[in-house]
């Protein structure tokens, strides 16, 4: 029962894959880090494999009710980058958790970086109607822009939904709703190559496995239920859902980064 907020946090956030894109990592990581009921390593992995079920289990449901709208042959030049970046972005954070054994310092990175790309974002899509897009045509290009976003994320210990978002309408002039489909897409491909890192190298962190197994259950039941509610919501919808999903992040952020540097 100790875990029970931690599960109900990990299925509200889950929520939010199929409806705008993201896999909730971005909202598990910083929310239960401020629990303080488990250590950064640990939050950053169950985070990761939260938000790898949610995906996983959002486009088994879209392509066996041949509901998928993405072209997944197009996508995969920034999957396959985004995949690659993951591992870097992996590797990355293990190397600074072991050069700084205080986790708090780790956290505090973490939560910076976070604040600092939520704010770009914000202002981005809320002045995207006057700012021009891209169209990205070259396989290379898509797959470079994967390969940063990949090992940001994966460093973060995020899926990076709310921000694969605003790249794929950015760079690849995608509305909303076709974005947030794509963008579970790509986050699986990262989620799944930051995984195989993890337990190749031996740098699996201590957790309890009923948190796991929580967590596990609660992406799956949020994306049930997250796939049933995008049926009745819009683009609009979608977009002002995303506005909120950002300034919470802002929100939780900011916080975690005075318990981490200040406190």
């Amino acid at each position: 029962m100790s875990y029970l907020p931690v599960f109900i946090v990990c299925f509200l956030a889950s929520l939010l894959g199929p409806l705008c894109g993201i896999g909730g990592g971005v909202i598990i990581k910083p929310i239960v880090d401020a629990m303080n009921v488990m250590s950064v390593s640990a939050v950053s992995f169950l985070s990761s494999i939260s938000v790898l079920v949610m995906s996983l289990s959002t486009l088994a449901q879209n392509a066996v009710t041949r509901q998928s709208s993405i072209d997944s042959r197009a996508l995969m030049p920034i999957a396959v980058g985004s995949a690659v970046g993951g591992l870097v972005g992996k590797a990355v954070f293990n190397e600074l958790s072991a050069l700084f054994p205080s986790s708090d310092f780790v956290g505090a990175v973490q939560a910076a970086i976070l604040i600092l790309l939520a704010v770009l974002v914000l202002v981005y899509t809320l002045n995207k109607r006057h700012i021009p897009g891209m169209r990205l045509q070259s396989a290379a290009a898509q797959a470079a822009i994967g390969f940063v976003a990949g090992a940001c994320w994966s460093f973060l210990g995020i899926g990076g939904g709310p921000f694969n978002l605003a790249i794929l309408v950015f760079f690849f002039a995608m509305e909303s709703k076709l974005a947030a489909e794509a963008s579970l897409f790509i986050i699986a491909f990262s989620q799944t190559a930051g995984l195989i890192y993890t337990l190749g190298s031996g740098t699996l962190p201590s957790f309890d496995p009923v948190v796991l197994i929580g967590m596990c259950a609660m992406a799956v039941l949020g994306s049930v239920v997250g796939r049933r509610l995008l049926k009745r919501v819009d683009s609009s919808a979608v977009d002002r859902l995303y506005i909120f999903a950002l300034v919470l992040i802002i929100a939780i952020c900011v916080y975690n980064f005075v318990r981490f540097a200040v406190l």
